[in-house]
């Protein structure tokens, strides 16, 4: 006959914590979140660097095309100037380009912002979780410690 026996008071707690609680399965879920975490502001910081040389680039292109027209028409009033920089800042393929990819930028920047949000909010709730089954855990514990005290009073008094 082979040998059966059951398994221990403290296994069976340890499976049930990490089985029907699933205490790891919280505690990996809060470590994965936290390296998306560090994932998604590491390219928050990528995109924002991004999009800081894009400013400069399109604020250097304005000014290049800015002095290279009042060179050209240097006989234009303020008011007829401000008007035709208007078209040529327009017109220009460059600037329309980099308007473009800071725009893409931008975009980029708060979808990631949200993804930290909902990472932020994942570690929340995963931490709140942990913090709870750590109280119900404690209360077993009580509950366990009670029942050895009150076993080891009976077995006190009977003799």
């Amino acid at each position: 006959m082979a040998d059966t026996k059951s398994p221990s008071a403290a296994r069976k707690a340890v499976d049930y914590a990490e089985k029907d609680l699933g205490v790891h399965i919280v505690f990996e879920v809060a470590q994965t979140r936290r390296i998306m975490l560090d994932s998604s502001l590491t390219q928050l910081a990528a995109e924002r660097d991004h999009k800081r040389d894009l400013e400069v680039q399109i604020t250097d292109r304005e000014m290049e095309l800015t002095l290279d027209e009042a060179g050209h028409h240097p006989e234009m009033s303020v008011a007829a100037m401000d008007r035709h920089m208007k078209q040529v800042l327009a017109r220009d393929e460059l600037l329309r380009q980099l308007k473009g990819d800071l725009s893409s930028v931008i975009s980029n920047i708060e979808g990631t912002e949200y993804d930290i949000r909902i990472h932020e909010t994942d570690i929340k709730i995963a931490v709140a979780r942990m913090t709870e089954l750590g109280g119900y855990l404690q209360y077993l514990a009580a509950i366990k410690l009670n029942q050895v005290f009150h076993k080891t009073s009976e077995a006190g008094e009977a003799r």
